[in-house]
């Protein structure tokens, strides 16, 4: 009867190894998709911030107008400024 059990035995430790050794695989994998999609996120967060950059120092001194609908602005005349 003890004969019989010892294959058993084994057979389940092997079985156990092996979904501890699956489940340690498919973590390492799922931790290295999410450090590529954070590494993409952040080229991308990057890549916009020096793109807005150039645009700001490019239209550094610029004026522009827009139209953006009504605004509340209250005109007043010119006046000279004497010193």
């Amino acid at each position: 009867m003890i004969f019989l059990s010892i294959p058993g035995t084994l057979r389940m430790i092997l079985i156990i190894i092996a979904v501890f050794v699956i489940v340690r695989f498919l973590g390492r994998v799922f931790i290295a998709k999410r450090n590529l999609d954070d590494e993409r996120r952040y080229n991308q967060n990057n890549e916009n911030f020096k793109r807005d950059k150039e645009k700001s120092e490019r239209e550094k001194g610029k004026v522009k107008i827009s139209k953006r609908g009504y605004t509340e602005a209250e005109d007043v005349d010119f006046e000279e400024v004497k010193d």
